[in-house]
């Protein structure tokens, strides 16, 4: 095919090629990723190219609940790749003119990291106010997930929130509270721009703006609406985006804050200082709320993200303020040091012991239960706790109340169904079930994984790349045990020696 288009990203490097995002000309809807061989020149963003080459259409998951890249490239309304064969550049800076500024800014201050700081810190540093992480090392963003503190890579309602702050106490006494709720406006959607419109930026910018705008208008924001509007503008522009892990750990951890912080901060009265109770309160109430995105997504669970996040919440803010003032004062360079030094020393809490335990894949009948759960158990508290009930509080209550005494009335009665229910549930693990045999796609080498009539598992072979850049161990195999339900295999087995049947590590 030959193709007009755009470029709208700057270099991907890849191991054999380079990768360009590229936009269809006359077209709203369409994007493109571009493959290009290292030898071919680089392009630029803003360029105007004419490329020809062979249209590659993105595959769907080779195994079951794996990798989807045709679901992922929806995401992004990117519709495939083209190999390109030839590509000629047709014009230089033709993108629209507000995107190709927010662009040149995001460069200079990427160029203005690395001079201030070592690599290292500067990509750590990119991370945190640009959601630029793809220079951080594997090992450390690794280690931030499973420390459950990797949402600080993320540009979040946390940078936002900091964001309005610094703009309120740098710009109020000189322009006025009606004019700096302007100007906060006007950054916030040119953030956005610069930091490149991931879901979780928009959502906050978004709630930020319809506060902002409310309190022009002199209108109070309802916080549940805030969201809700977001939510539906986003999808709006790209409905696929549902599906992007991002949003659903940013919508959801937002929404688990403001509905339960307030009841988990009364739980833990009993701490008196008023900032570690809000802290873990914020904590808990987000973790709440995402902890069935994160099993079903990552498989883990960390026991100490309390701990993590608590130490976080303490020196985050001051990171994130010097890191902007270091843009301009090379004076913060410093301390912005020492602060990327203790999260390095926080995120190893990911070497202690139990810090990543595994669990088989949620089902969505398992999350939806999940969700069931929690909200009843937070309407019964509320109901035992509020000193004002609504109407329908007040019938639940009584419905408690009433169940109560219907269960002491026949307390054995009750007893009898529920241990032979029980039983019954736990007989069923004994019943043998069909002989599974599945073929895994490991790319290169074989893998074969057996479920037995007694629910023992046998693995033979286990795939494995002859290099080592792609595990196939912890990318492929282990992602797809997760998936089956399976937390150990009983057997495993080899054919033969060679690498690409046994080079398997978890």
């Amino acid at each position: 095919m030959e193709i007009t288009a755009v470029v709208t990203s700057d270099k991907i490097e890849k191991t054999y090629y380079d990768l360009y995002q590229i936009k269809l000309l006359n077209s709203k809807n369409f994007n493109l990723y571009i493959q290009i061989s290292k030898n071919s020149g680089t392009l630029e963003y803003g360029d105007k190219i004419k490329v020809q080459g062979e249209y590659k259409k993105p595959a769907k998951q080779r195994n079951y609940g794996g990798y989807d890249d045709e679901q992922y490239l929806k995401t992004l309304k990117i519709i495939g790749r083209i190999q390109v064969k030839k590509v000629e550049i047709l014009e230089k800076n033709q993108i629209n003119p507000i995107l190709q500024r927010a662009h040149q800014i995001r460069k200079m201050m990427i160029e203005k990291i690395e001079k201030n700081f070592d690599k290292e810190n500067s990509a750590m540093i990119k991370g945190l106010l640009l959601g630029e992480i793809k220079d951080i090392q594997e090992d450390v963003k690794t280690n931030f997930q499973i420390s459950n503190i990797s949402h600080i890579l993320t540009i979040s309602g946390m940078h936002i929130a900091y964001l309005m702050m610094g703009m309120n106490l740098l710009l109020k006494k000189i322009l006025g509270k009606r004019k700096t709720k302007i100007v906060t406006i006007l950054s916030l959607i040119f953030y956005a721009f610069i930091t490149g419109f991931s879901p979780s930026i928009v959502r906050a910018v978004l709630m930020g703006v319809i506060v902002l705008v409310g309190e022009l208008i002199h209108r109070k924001s309802d916080i549940i609406n805030s969201i809700s509007i977001s939510l539906f503008l986003t999808l709006m522009y790209n409905p696929f985006l549902i599906f992007n892990v991002g949003l659903q750990l940013s919508y959801l951890g937002t929404l688990g804050i403001v509905l339960l912080q307030s009841t988990i901060s009364q739980i833990l009265k009993k701490i008196r200082l008023e900032k570690i109770r809000n802290t873990i309160a914020i904590s808990l109430s987000a973790q709440i709320a995402i902890l069935p995105i994160l099993l079903y997504h990552f498989n883990t669970f960390g026991i100490y993200f309390l701990i993590t996040n608590l130490l976080v919440s303490f020196v985050i803010g001051p990171i994130i303020i010097c890191s902007f003032a270091s843009l301009f004062i090379s004076f913060f360079s410093l301390p912005v040091k020492w602060g990327v030094a203790i999260l390095n020393f926080i995120s190893e809490f990911s070497q202690l012991p139990f810090s990543k335990i595994y669990v088989p894949t949620l089902s969505i009948f398992g999350i939806a239960f999940y969700f069931i759960c929690v909200i009843l158990m937070h309407q019964i508290y509320q109901i035992y706790h509020l000193d004002y009930l609504t109407t329908t509080q007040k019938r639940m209550r009584n419905l408690i109340a009433l169940f109560r005494y219907q269960f002491f009335q026949k307390k054995k009665v009750y007893l009898v169904y529920l241990i032979s229910f029980l039983i019954i549930l736990g007989s069923l693990i004994w019943i043998p079930k069909d002989l599974k045999i599945h073929f895994v796609d490991v790319g290169q080498g074989d893998c074969t994984f057996i479920e037995t009539p007694k629910n023992q598992t046998i693995l033979i072979d286990g795939g494995g790349s002859l290099t080592e850049e792609f595990n196939v161990g912890k990318k492929t195999l282990l992602p797809y045990l997760l998936d089956r339900g399976y937390t150990r295999i009983d057997y495993i087995m080899i054919s033969h020696a060679d690498l690409d049947h046994i080079r398997t590590g978890f």
